[in-house]
């Protein structure tokens, strides 16, 4: 039975490490209630909106007169295009403000109007994270401080709202995965997962052109390019803020793919906690989160790395990125550092 349970905070953002498992915490937030946006999309349907929101929202959007018109009429399609239209721009914004990079296009997400999110840009309102309508869950891969606007930032760190979740990976595990999505082809009936993010397309094409994962892992140790890299070690912050609530792959991915159940459990009763939530039951949410059918889900399994890995490549790991992987959590290196130095060219400038 699938448990749907009330959220407290009603506006949460979730800062989830491409490949760190975002599937498993999506479906723990909507477990708890929340509509998932972003990089975790779902719709939200004019009608079961809080109607106080969708005033608040039209009126930003449209002016007051216009927002009356819609809602005063018995045009229900023309008030549902309009609301969604919103929604979207809306959306684009916050990706905008949270320095998210977004693709071209999603599969099955509409156009963005470009005037509306001029104007909601401009709009002191909208620079409101409460205008997002609903119980709101924004899932973004990174929340750079350089790139993120700093009245968001601000208003986070004085008042702690939107809470902030921050979903982290072994970083080998992160390399290994990250080259298995980028390899692989598209299931005939499904989308191309990579998308229309440009450097997944670049890499993904690098990367097929190697001949085999040693060549691919040295690539992704010596490369500073390669997706993901840098944003884990921009990402540090959101490990040691204590405003922030971390959760792991490791925690989340539970008995299906090498981890526990008592760490499965405890690490949904963190987040539950975290946000006010009470009445939630852990054990019975933490069933409902390994989902094999998702759309980005590979093997899904901890403690990957040790099947591609090779002395060259743990080295490159511990010389270019020690700091990075020791703080998420990878585990001892199975071979000692080298005593002097890697080829200079080897390493990330």
């Amino acid at each position: 039975m699938t448990e749907t349970v009330v959220a407290a905070d009603s506006h949460v953002v979730v800062v989830s490490l491409r490949k760190s498992g975002t599937h498993l915490i999506g479906e723990v937030m909507k477990a708890l209630g929340y509509a998932p946006f972003g990089a975790v999309r779902a719709s939200v349907d004019v009608e079961f909106a809080d109607p106080v929101q969708v005033r608040r929202l039209l009126e930003v959007a449209y002016g007051s007169e216009e927002a009356a018109r819609l809602l005063g009429g018995h045009d229900r399609t023309a008030l549902t295009a309009a609301f969604e239209a919103v929604v979207a721009a809306l959306h684009k914004v916050w990706a905008i403000r949270l320095g998210a990079p977004t693709p071209l296009s999603l599969p099955g997400v509409p156009g963005v109007d470009a005037g509306l999110v001029g104007r909601l840009l401009c709009a002191p309102e909208a620079a409101d994270f409460q205008l997002l309508p609903g119980r709101c869950c924004w899932f973004v891969h990174q929340l750079d401080l350089t790139a993120a606007d700093p009245a968001f930032l601000n208003t986070w760190l004085d008042t702690g709202r939107p809470r902030i979740i921050f979903n982290y990976r072994s970083l080998p595990d992160i390399l290994v995965s990250t080259i298995n999505f980028l390899i692989r082809d598209a299931p005939p009936d499904r989308p191309d997962p990579v998308g229309t993010f440009p450097d997944h397309r670049v890499y993904r094409d690098i990367l097929r052109s190697l001949p085999d994962m040693d060549a691919r892992l040295h690539l992704a140790l010596t490369d500073p390019g390669f997706p993901g890299m840098e944003t884990a070690r921009r990402s540090l912050w959101l490990l040691r803020h204590p405003a922030v609530c971390k959760v792991s792959f490791e925690e989340l991915i539970g008995p299906h793919g090498g981890g526990t159940s008592i760490a499965q459990q405890a690490a949904v009763a963190r987040i539950a906690d975290f946000l006010g939530n009470h009445a939630a039951h852990p054990a019975t949410i933490a069933e409902q989160i390994f989902n094999p059918n998702s759309f980005t889900f590979h093997q899904g399994r901890t403690g990957t790395w040790r099947e591609n890995f090779g002395p060259r490549h743990e080295e490159l790991l511990q010389r270019n990125y020690g700091d990075v992987a020791s703080a998420y959590g990878a585990p001892e290196p199975r071979t000692p550092p080298p005593a002097t130095g890697l080829d200079s060219s080897a390493a990330p400038t």
